[in-house]
């Protein structure tokens, strides 16, 4: 019985030791997690800038000036008025002259009656004139509406006036009261009153206008001493810069 058992025993050794044996395969370790790197820490203080340059502001665009325009030339009297009467002392004195085939007659009476140059004033002569013109006619369609426009009779022509003067006295004759340099012509009376100036003459009753013109030129008239009315100013013609004009009206009487 003993004998039994232990060959039973030796039996299940034996048994157990043909068992085959496995050794589980060997896994490989995961790979260590690698450290990532921190993200650097936050700057407490902001790096030091350096300030820009301080720069001037920028200059302002030149706007080009724009000129002042010179005012218009001007002609006035201390006389009378644009467009008032002309006082009878400037006036032609009655008379009775030859006329070609005929005799002139200016009427009316001699009192107050004087044939004074009434007092002229000018200003705003262009800088580059280089003399004046001064014209005064009688408009002849004005008191005649027959007659054609442009139809003048002359009552006082002068010229090469220096542009520096300002103006004329009262009572200009024909051989004093002028500037220097100046000359007078022709008007339309006949001789001996028709030189200088001769003052209004119309008839009784009648309204005449009179018109004073100052010209500025750019040059000086090449004429002689008492050219008349055409003479002057077909030489003005493409020489004016300027002109001036007053009006005054006077009544036979």
């Amino acid at each position: 019985m003993h004998r039994l058992r232990t060959c039973l025993f030796v039996v299940l050794v034996l048994a157990v030791a043909c068992q085959p044996t496995t050794t589980p395969a060997t896994q490989p370790a995961p790979p260590a997690a690698q450290p990532t790197a921190a993200p650097p820490a936050a700057q407490l203080t902001a790096a030091p800038t350096t300030p820009p340059e301080p720069t001037a502001p920028p200059a302002p665009t030149a706007v080009p000036a724009t000129p002042t325009p010179m005012p218009p030339m001007s002609l006035s009297s201390t006389a009378f008025t644009a467009e008032a009467d002309i006082p009878l002392r400037h006036a032609q004195v009655p008379f009775e002259a030859p006329y070609k085939d005929a005799t002139f007659v200016c009427p009316g009476t001699e009192t107050g009656k004087e044939n004074l140059s009434p007092a002229l004033a000018w200003a705003n002569v262009p800088p580059e004139a280089k003399s004046l013109v001064l014209i005064v006619v009688d408009d002849m369609h004005y008191a005649y509406p027959e007659a054609p426009e442009g139809a003048f009779f002359p009552h006082w022509t002068i010229y090469n006036i220096p542009p520096s003067t300002s103006g004329l006295s009262e009572g200009v004759t024909a051989d004093a009261g002028l500037p220097a340099g100046a000359l007078q012509g022709l008007n339309a009376y006949p001789a001996p009153y028709d030189l200088g100036y001769g003052g209004p003459c119309p008839g009784v009753g009648e309204k005449h206008l009179y018109i004073f013109t100052l010209y500025a030129l750019n040059a000086t008239l090449d004429l002689p001493a008492g050219a008349d009315y055409k003479a002057v100013t077909g030489a003005l013609e493409g020489h004016s810069l300027a002109q001036a004009e007053l009006r005054g009206y006077f009544t036979g009487q």
